[in-house]
């Protein structure tokens, strides 16, 4: 957890300078207040303007410090989660494609929303309190040893004694905490994939089973989250009757001393008013520390959740290339193996169309080429340096990738052809005029300023495609791959795409698919058959 706030050190360590100037302040105020009790139970009259005088200006100092602490703990609050989750955002899009695919993204988005709650609500807050109590503490430590040092040895027991409780209640909170965070992550899961079924769910009649399996995991992470609350409430029950019997106890000893004439009556109203100022500290730890603790999970369980099984260091740039190899390749979905021993070619501005059987391998090509996968065995050189060496981030910016499954974001036409990078109206209507937009622009009152709605409703499929293919055409890409991209278009306007697309000079375009148009092949340098595993040139 420390990496994630340790930027705000010297925050906490501004907010304990000012929460410390506060408490002296606080003290010089109550020792007046003190003063002012004597004075007036003696009869001092003349000594009471000015110890008034003081009391009204340690308040008058009192009120800006308070609410400059106020307004820190707020601050401090507000930029510490937005950097954790720009941090973890950050995780997330660091890790590899397909280890990032493998995973249930339910399990992300409950830890964008749940887990990062409960780090704000158990781990922050707690972290904010123990320091105003630590803070508060120090001030009480230094009050009652000019009042009464009896009271310190009372609360120094008090204190070892709670201590001990919340780090010994610690390991069983952190331990459920932990598992409702995963039995959380499976619901959020199944929710998304409810939703997603909607149809399906109710053309099938399956609402009983839903509502079924929807109970179970509810009662669940419901049940688990009643566990907490039954033994946060069992150990912060036994701290509460300890600290009311040390109370009752600083009481009666309080009453005792002032009956003896140890103390005068203005000492006593100052220890009792001021003996919350050392015990709520160590309530407040005794009860946030074990909150902090039981953070430990969920934090471990993000981090994990942000590792790459493979970490291998990419250290060569790109910017061009000549050839693109596959040596000697095999490769395997677990115990499907899809390719064994593939050795290909693509040359620098030639068109390759992949054809094929479904599920033979074709897309598979594709997702090597895209860095998706690495081989198992042999290799994928660029210009007889690995693919794997390539550093991603700049292999990505000279590539795109058409698929038949097209995302948009709801924002206009304009940002989702150009992924908000700056492009000319020159080279943003070329991409539309090739992808055969024109007349779809020209129908929208808005034209390239009209919205666009949850992942592309308000637009067709075909339009969809040609969306998708402007926006890779916009970029100039060395390659562009195409994994189905006329699948959802008419035959009449995918073939006068795929023409655009093969007309492109110095573009390497692999083109997998099975629309196949008969008078276009002669245009392809190579159509490559991947069939039982293997590779086979047609012409």
């Amino acid at each position: 957890m420390y990496k994630y706030i340790k930027r705000f050190i010297p925050f906490l360590i501004f907010l304990i300078i000012f929460g410390i100037l506060a408490a002296v302040v606080e003290i010089y105020a109550s020792l007046k207040i003190k003063d002012i009790i004597d004075v007036v139970t003696n009869n001092q009259a003349g000594d009471f303007a000015s110890l008034s005088k003081q009391t009204l200006i340690y308040a008058l100092l009192l009120l800006p410090l308070v609410i400059m602490l106020t307004y820190l703990r707020g601050l401090f609050m507000r930029k510490s989660v937005l950097v954790m989750k720009k941090r973890y955002l950050k995780g997330v899009f660091s890790k590899n494609i397909n280890e990032f695919n493998s995973d249930n993204n339910a399990n992300y988005l409950s830890t964008m929303t749940n887990d990062f709650d409960q780090i704000e609500k158990n781990y922050l807050m707690p972290l904010l309190d123990i320091i105003d109590g630590i803070t508060t503490f120090i001030a009480a430590v230094v009050l009652f040893s000019i009042a009464s040092p009896i009271i310190l040895l009372i609360c120094a027991g008090l204190l070892v004694i709670n201590l001990f409780i919340s780090v010994l209640s610690s390991k069983p909170l952190n331990k459920h905490n932990k598992e409702r965070s995963k039995l959380f992550g499976d619901y959020t899961s199944y929710i998304k994939e409810v939703l997603s079924a909607f149809h399906i769910i109710k053309s099938n009649n399956l609402e009983d089973k839903v509502r079924g399996d929807f109970f179970d995991k509810s009662y669940k992470v419901q049940q688990k989250g009643y566990v907490i609350d039954k033994i946060s409430s069992f150990i912060f029950a036994i701290q509460n009757a300890n600290f009311s019997f040390t109370f009752i106890t600083l009481f009666l000893i309080v009453g005792y001393m002032a009956i003896e004439g140890a103390i005068t009556f203005g000492l006593v109203v100052l220890i009792l008013n001021s003996i919350e100022k050392l015990i709520w500290p160590v309530i407040n730890v005794s009860e946030n520390l074990p909150k902090m603790f039981m953070v430990k999970g969920i934090i471990q369980k993000m981090e994990d959740s942000l590792k790459n099984k493979d970490d291998h260091l990419e250290t060569v740039s790109f910017d061009d290339f000549q050839k693109i190899e596959f040596k000697d390749l095999s490769f395997s979905y677990e115990d499907n193996q899809v390719l064994d021993n593939i050795n290909l070619e693509f040359k620098k501005g030639k068109k390759y169309l992949i054809i094929g059987p479904s599920g033979g391998g074709k897309s598979t090509i594709l997702r090597l080429l895209r860095k998706y996968f690495y081989p198992e065995v042999g290799d994928i050189l660029v210009d007889n340096v690995p693919l794997r060496d390539i550093i991603k981030e700049q292999y990505f910016n000279n590539i795109a990738n058409i698929d038949q499954n097209i995302f948009l974001f709801e924002d206009t036409i304009r940002n989702n052809l150009t992924l908000y990078r700056d492009y000319s109206d020159e080279e943003i209507y070329d991409a539309i005029s090739k992808a055969g937009l024109n007349d779809f622009l020209n129908s929208l009152p808005g034209g390239l300023d009209t919205i666009i709605y949850d992942n592309g409703k308000n637009v067709s499929g075909g339009e969809k495609s040609r969306l998708a293919i402007a926006r890779g055409l916009i970029n100039n890409s060395k390659i562009i791959f195409l994994d189905e991209a006329f699948a959802s278009l008419d035959s009449k306007k995918a073939k006068e795409i795929e023409k655009s697309i093969l007309n492109l000079k110095d573009v390497t375009i692999i083109n997998v698919s099975h629309v196949v148009f008969k008078e276009h092949q002669d245009l392809y340098d190579k159509v490559l058959v991947v069939k039982d595993r293997s590779v086979l040139a047609k012409n």
